[in-house]
């Protein structure tokens, strides 16, 4: 989901101060379909298959081929530039929240935080990994963060090149990769209904429980488009609520 006609928009930006590491997979995989082959990641994308649905852990899956493929356009290869396997695992475990496993009656994206950095916790990594890995997939539906020379210059990478990702796989086109790769992954990867069935997920999720759908966010605001009649706190509710009655 894009907030703008530039469909290469990422989703969001994260806060993390870690470092890039230099463990990523060889340049030559940038233009295939494998994925990092490390301890992590290999339980990552295990957790997603037994966990998600087919159109969601595709999407998880297709959101870090996309984007290794447009940040290898860029010029910006794994091991050189950003750490692949963070890169993954923010690809692979942002829409985690989405799942049973993950979820705790917070909004989708933070739930799924949580879980990733209690996951790689049990998978022995306790430094700014989990920083990093948390920031992404916390604030990869936040709008306009990415635009910032700041945050382009100063954070992780691995973030903006995953919500490069995850942006084009939901509102992007086979036109923005290279030519006919789009059709490989797909080939291996289906949509499964794509962005349609990741948005009925959403929104069923709201339905079940309010609190995954506060007002002013993502998931509010679908489910508030979707389905008008539902309860919905706007922001002059909030200041008519406060106790300075400006």
């Amino acid at each position: 989901m894009s907030s703008s006609p530039n469909r290469r928009t990422v989703l969001g930006a994260g806060l993390a101060g870690a470092a890039v590491l230099a463990v990523g997979a060889p340049a030559a995989a940038e233009s295939g379909l494998s994925f990092p082959a490390t301890r992590v990641a290999k339980a990552a994308r295990q957790l997603v298959t037994d966990a998600q649905r087919p159109y969601l852990r595709n999407h998880s899956l297709r959101s870090f081929l996309f984007a290794r493929a447009v940040a290898a356009q860029d010029g910006r290869l794994a091991g050189r530039d950003y750490d692949a396997e963070v890169m993954f695992l923010i690809c692979a475990l942002h829409d985690i929240g989405l799942t049973a496993h993950a979820d705790t009656g917070r909004r989708f994206e933070v739930d799924g935080a949580d879980f990733a950095a209690r996951f790689l916790e049990k998978q022995g990594i306790i430094d700014g990994r989990v920083d990093t890995v948390w920031d992404g997939i916390a604030l990869h539906t936040s709008f306009g963060i990415h635009d910032s020379p700041v945050f382009t210059r100063c954070r992780p990478p691995e973030i903006v090149i995953a919500h490069t990702g995850i942006g084009l796989d939901l509102t992007g086109g086979p036109d923005e990769l290279p030519a006919g790769y789009a059709d490989r992954v797909h080939a291996v990867y289906p949509r499964h209904g794509g962005a349609r069935a990741l948005t009925d997920a959403i929104v069923a999720q709201g339905l079940a429980d309010p609190r995954k759908a506060p007002p002013m966010t993502l998931p509010g605001e679908i489910l508030h488009q979707r389905h008008p009649e539902t309860p919905y706190t706007t922001w002059q509710d909030f200041l008519d609520a406060g106790g300075w009655h400006d």
